[in-house]
């Protein structure tokens, strides 16, 4: 990778995921791969030899072999994403609504397709009286969490973030979306928008 570790989450709605929650730490370093194992297994190394305070957060084997099964098939599945985006992106290319953007250097693999408009609940709601789902992911900047409340964060501190929290919305974004589907989903944008 780029850096010293990294991670991956295989949470069910992923380009791969797992049909519970599950994730990877990759790293080639020692050190940091066995503070990853103690921190994901009880803060242990060995049986009954709890080093530091940490979680349960083992991989078990029925997630393992549903992400092997399903390993196969990421290339073409996270492709059929970059189509449907490449879709939504030509659909919507002439409003208002902020679209994802890519950097040449990069590859998006869309996870998640999220616009960015006014009056998001508004849209939300009148997108599901049209039967369509959306999503709102992370509607609260991190620093303004209250797990982190005792830091004492403004969205003054953060200005970017603060004002784009009410603004994110997820579209329908799975590899086997079709096209009308995502004609349909746009259609229906463009008229709630105006």
């Amino acid at each position: 990778t780029i850096g010293h570790a990294s991670s991956f989450s295989f949470y069910p709605g992923k380009n791969l995921g797992a049909y519970g929650d599950a994730g990877a730490m990759a790293t080639n370093n020692d050190e940091i791969a066995n503070k990853c194992r103690m921190i994901g297994n009880h803060g242990r190394l060995g049986k009954h030899d709890h080093a530091i305070e940490a979680r349960n957060s083992r991989l078990d084997g029925i997630q393992a072999a549903i992400l092997s099964a399903k390993l196969p098939y990421l290339e073409s599945w996270t492709n059929a994403r970059i189509a449907n985006a490449k879709i939504y992106n030509e659909l919507l290319s002439k409003t208002n609504i902020g679209l994802p953007v890519t950097p040449n250097e990069c590859k998006h693999v869309y996870h998640l397709y999220v616009i960015k408009v006014e009056n998001r609940n508004e849209v939300q709601e009148k997108l599901k009286a049209k039967n369509i789902e959306t999503g709102i992911h992370y509607p609260i900047a991190l620093p303004l969490l209250k797990a982190y409340a005792h830091l004492g964060f403004t969205p003054e501190d953060y200005p970017v973030a603060s004002s784009q929290q009410g603004k994110l919305l997820s579209l329908p974004m799975y590899a086997e979306l079709t096209e009308e589907q995502i004609k349909y989903v746009c259609d229906n944008l463009i008229q709630i928008i105006g």
